[in-house]
């Protein structure tokens, strides 16, 4: 069965399914394919009206052939044309709440037809990746569409004795505090979780929606990176653990909706001991050499690595491990020295406020963009480099991925460059992990396949 959900999207599909013997074939062939006679003596019906049935049904796009099982080719099998067959808001349903829950449903399908649990993945993200412990106090921010994982970690945290706090900001409150909220109201919300902050031993960032939003009220911009900044202060005053994970953003019933989440699940389900071998070997071969090049498309790039730092989803007691971890793990972080980037990066696309940016082309000089060009969105790119501040123009984080669990297809971008092997140029500030850097916005380069040579 090639397709995990389908939409019924017309009238014409609800009037097919309205016919009781119709509804019972799609009822039986979604359990397994079968043919016209075989289904005649199932419903004691002749083989005439059968094949009529099936006819239609294909036509609508409800049932689909499929290659005889055996092998022959001398029967012609029918078989659903989905696991599961799901009304759209187009035709007028509602459940009680007139809301149809696209989340749950994917949710759902994800438990009962791929075995992925979404407790269990929990409990292994509070026991092998947090490291978590009676009375630990863990304070988690989120957004609508991490949710259904939050709800598994506050009961798996209070199994174990550990507090958690919960800050709850969807895509409507985020939007409101960039544009509506005043001066002090915004300053208010920042103060308040750094006090919250201040009283944790972990702090969980699940709220992904923040990409997808375009600060550019100046004060509040400027307000923000002071906040935050005095927010790393405590991080590193009181080692707190810092984790984040971006949201999937996946709200609409489609096979891409299903198997990005997916492939998302397994991501996070790994070996974490496996994954931080693999990790760190990877470190202590870039530590020992420092120099790098790159070629992009007969195009190079070379430079110089100051620190070197593994993320291996878990935290760790290793020398290239750092306070912070981002999910799904799998990536090694590169700080270039100052002023030592210098060539040409022609990538396959670059990530700014939620938008995607086709072949961007940018010429570094000592470790800023001198030009750039881009096939799509290179407005996106400009106003990305001009929400930067002072250090907009400066490479931050050069990133190699090593999931091997994370596929390059049908998967979110904002998690592609875990992928093995996936390199990713990141703007924005590098001081948490050692470096100078202090841009004000981060987005993110990517190439996806590197000749990358350590020399």
């Amino acid at each position: 069965m090639n397709k995990s959900l389908k939409l019924i999207q017309s009238h014409s599909q609800l009037k097919e399914l309205s016919n009781p013997l119709k509804y019972s074939i799609l009822k039986e062939l979604v359990k397994e394919p079968a043919t016209c006679q075989q289904l005649a003596t199932l419903f004691n019906h002749s083989r005439q009206k059968i094949h009529y049935t099936l006819n239609q049904m294909v036509n609508k796009g409800l049932l689909e052939l499929t290659a005889d099982k055996n092998g022959n080719h001398k029967e012609v099998y029918y078989q659903a044309a989905a696991r599961n067959f799901i009304l759209d808001f187009a035709i007028g349903l509602e459940n009680g709440d007139g809301v149809l829950n696209s989340q749950a449903i994917i949710g759902g399908i994800l438990q009962q037809h791929h075995r992925i649990s979404l407790q269990a993945v929990a409990s292994k993200l509070i026991d092998e990746s947090f490291k978590l412990s009676r009375g630990d106090r863990l304070l988690i921010t989120t957004g609508k569409f991490n949710f259904p994982l939050v709800e598994k970690l506050l009961l798996e945290a209070g199994q174990r004795g550990i507090h958690t706090s919960l800050l709850y900001q969807d895509m409507d409150l985020i939007k409101a505090r960039n544009e509506d909220y005043s001066l002090a109201a915004y300053r208010s919300d920042y103060e308040e979780f750094n006090r919250l902050l201040k009283n944790s031993d972990m702090y969980l960032n699940l709220n992904g929606e923040a990409r997808f939003t375009e600060l550019r009220d100046k004060d509040k911009l400027r307000l923000r990176n002071r906040l935050l900044a005095r927010g790393r202060k405590i991080i590193e005053a009181k080692k707190i653990k810092l984790a984040s994970m971006p949201s999937l953003m996946k709200d609409t019933l489609s096979e891409h909706a299903i198997q990005s989440e997916l492939q998302f699940w397994r991501a996070l389900d790994i070996d974490y001991n496996k994954l931080s071998d693999y990790t760190l070997d990877i470190c202590r071969r870039i530590a020992a050499q420092r120099s790098i090049s790159l070629l992009c498309q007969d195009e190079e790039i070379n430079f110089t690595i100051d620190k070197v730092w593994a993320e291996c989803g878990c935290f760790g007691d290793s020398e290239f491990q750092t306070h912070m971890i981002n999910l799904p793990g799998g990536e090694v972080m590169l700080v270039p020295q100052p002023g030592s980037i210098n060539g040409t990066i022609i990538a396959d696309r670059a990530f700014a406020f939620g938008k995607e940016i086709i072949k961007p082309h940018l010429v570094i000089k000592d470790n800023e963009i001198q030009s750039f060009t881009a096939q799509s969105n290179e407005d996106v790119l400009q106003r990305a480099i001009y929400a930067g501040g002072a250090d907009g123009r400066k490479i931050a984080l050069v990133c190699l991925g090593t999931n091997e669990n994370i596929l390059r297809s049908n998967i979110d971008n904002a998690l592609k460059h875990k992928s093995d092997g996936f390199l990713s140029l990141f703007w924005g500030n590098n001081q948490a992990l050692g470096g100078t850097v202090a841009g004000e916005q981060e987005w993110i380069v990517q190439i996806e396949k590197p000749d990358l040579n350590i020399n």
